[in-house]
Order: C-alpha cells, then sequence, then structure tokens
C-alpha cells in the first residue's frame, strides 16, 4: 500500500503502534529535565508545495521560523532556539539564501530566542527543516490528552487569514496580498504561556484547521466537540474570500488550515475569572462550544448536524476552495 492511500494521520497510527512509540501525540516530544520539561519539535517546508510564488526570501524564512515557534506555543512553552537544515540549489544567488536566513533569525529573535546552527546541502529545489527547542515548568505544560468533556473551548484571535490568502493567490485577486496572508503567520507564544497560566487545560495550535483538530482529538483521545457556527470568529479578509471562491464562510474558517491560532480549553466554572484575566492582558480569545462525549456536531442556529469533513491532511485528498 502507498503512503498516498493512508493519509499522514494513519501513517503516523502505524508508526506508533509498530515501533512502541509511548509518546503522546502532541505538537512537541516532552524530555524530563528536573522540574521543567524540555520541548522538542521539526518541521518542514518545501519550495514546491510549501511556498507561493512570489514570496520574498524574508517571508520564507519567517514562515519557517514561526511554523516551529508555533510547537512550541502549542505547549505553553517558551523557545529557547532552532537548529534548521537546507537543501538548496546551487543556481540560488547567495543573497536570496543570506536573505532566507535572515529571516529565519529575526524571527526567532523576536521570540527571545536563538539560531542555533544546522546543515546544508546540495538539492533540486528549496528544502528547509527546522529543529526547534524549548522548555517550560512541568505544571504549565499543556498536552492534548488535557482534554475532558465538559470543558468549554477557544481559540486565539480569528480563523480564515491563511485560507482567504489561498483564494486571493490563487484567483489572482491582490496576489501579494495573499501571499502575506498565508506567508506571515504569528507563533502565539505569550498568549500560550498566558492562558497556561490562568487555567488553560488542553491545548494544540490549528496548523491543519480546526476541522482536522477535533477529527484528530476524537480518534486519538475518543472526546468530541459542539461547536456554535456564530462564535467562529472569522478574519476580516473572509466574506470577500467567499465571494470570491463560492464557499461559505465556515468551510473557509474551518477546512483550510494555516491560521496557526492556539486551540484551547478550560473548566466552565473558571470562565469568568479566565475572561477578566485575558481583558486585563490584552489576549483576544473566542469560545466556540464545548468538549462532550459524543461525536463532532456543529449548530447552525437551527440545528445540531455532524461534522463529517476531516480538514487538511498531508498524503490525502486537499480541501478545495474553488481553486484547483
Amino acid at each position: 500500500m502507498k503512503l498516498g492511500d493512508l493519509g499522514e494521520r494513519k501513517i503516523i497510527d502505524n508508526l506508533f503502534r509498530e515501533f512502541s512509540i509511548s509518546a503522546e501525540k502532541d505538537d512537541c516530544a516532552l524530555v524530563e529535565n528536573g522540574d521543567e520539561y524540555l520541548l522538542l519539535s521539526t518541521d518542514i517546508i518545501r519550495e514546491s508545495t510549501h511556498i507561493p510564488k512570489g514570496a520574498t526570501a524574508l517571508q520564507i524564512g519567517r514562515f519557517l521560523a514561526n511554523l516551529n515557534l508555533s510547537d512550541i506555543a502549542a505547549m505553553a512553552g517558551k523557545p529557547t532556539g532552532m537548529l534548521v537544515s537546507y537543501l538548496v540549489s546551487p543556481d540560488t544567488d547567495e543573497s536570496f539564501f543570506r536573505e532566507v536566513v535572515s529571516g529565519i533569525s529575526g524571527a526567532l529573535k523576536a521570540q527571545n530566542a536563538d539560531l542555533l546552527g544546522g546543515d546544508t546541502k546540495e538539492g533540486s529545489e528549496l528544502v528547509i527543516s527546522g529543529t526547534v527547542l524549548g522548555h517550560q515548568k512541568k505544571e504549565l505544560v499543556r498536552q492534548r490528552k488535557h482534554i475532558a468533556k465538559g470543558q468549554i473551548i477557544g481559540v486565539t484571535n480569528n480563523l480564515g487569514k491563511s485560507a482567504s490568502g489561498y483564494v486571493f493567490y490563487k484567483s489572482k485577486y491582490k496576489q501579494s496580498l495573499g501571499i502575506e496572508l498565508m506567508m506571515n503567520i504569528t507563533p502565539r507564544i505569550r498568549e500560550a504561556q498566558i492562558i497556561s497560566e490562568h487555567g488553560g487545560k488542553f491545548m494544540m495550535d490549528l496548523s491543519d484547521g480546526l476541522f482536522s483538530s477535533i477529527h484528530q482529538m476524537k480518534s486519538d483521545y475518543g472526546v468530541g466537540f459542539k461547536i456554535v457556527e456564530d462564535e467562529l470568529p472569522a478574519n476580516n479578509y473572509v466574506k470577500k474570500a467567499s465571494e470570491i471562491s463560492g464557499r461559505n464562510a465556515t468551510e473557509i474558517i474551518c477546512q483550510f488550515g494555516g491560521d496557526y491560532e492556539l486551540f484551547f480549553s478550560i473548566d466552565n466554572n473558571n470562565y469568568k475569572d479566565f475572561m477578566d484575566s485575558m481583558e486585563s492582558e490584552k489576549v483576544r480569545v473566542a469560545f466556540i462550544g464545548e468538549a462532550w462525549e459524543g461525536n463532532n456536531m456543529i449548530y447552525d442556529g437551527k440545528r445540531w448536524s455532524p461534522i463529517h469533513e476531516t480538514g487538511y491532511e498531508h498524503f490525502s485528498a486537499k480541501p478545495h476552495l474553488g481553486y484547483a
């Protein structure tokens, strides 16, 4: 059987089972270090599949760094630094390559982290892999297994920015804006630590989209989610993207991914104190539903309907937003 017949999640499940991997399926691996955990994660981008034509070298570098840093944020961790390995064509201009590295270094420094080194090899196209290191006190680290029925679930800021950018880019409507919306992501390092300190429970980032995340959580932990459609916080560009693509706002917000916002939960009885703390700390959050024992459902204002969509997944058919 080929990998394309399995999909990323099935591939990972098979590897965990075959090699008796005991680690949790979190955004980072945890390593004991006294009263702290060391947090380790890795992510990779490839020119032909992750980088839109027209993206600048600085955008590429920042994107690589920030998507790796987002894994640290998803565990409420503090980043330390990152190792970076490159496959790059010998025909690449040195100035372009230096700008990529500058973008990586700048994004790390913005989060008080360092570029620790790495490796460079000759390749046919640009491929960059980052391995990021962080740390956090054990009691403040947030994991997916901390989800429990009855918790209320929220997200940071708003959703649908990257999907809107994809629509703009593919439809040739304001392509440079589309590239910016897709590439200029922000790892929610500060927000995650504040959420954790004030009662956050479960946490992950929304790199693959909300529907992908709830499908994965249901599969891995048996906990479902009830989502209230009207409570989903839409990015300002979603309306225009919906007009162009012909897809409704909920599909754009939930099925595409790439926003790298935090998906988290708190105990229901902590809601008032938590929201007071978020207002005081100027952290924007929106609560969109609750965790429960049943299947994933969405309420459209009239009825509850099952969520069958599984969102973005590597090695599988990709969500379609109106353009090939």
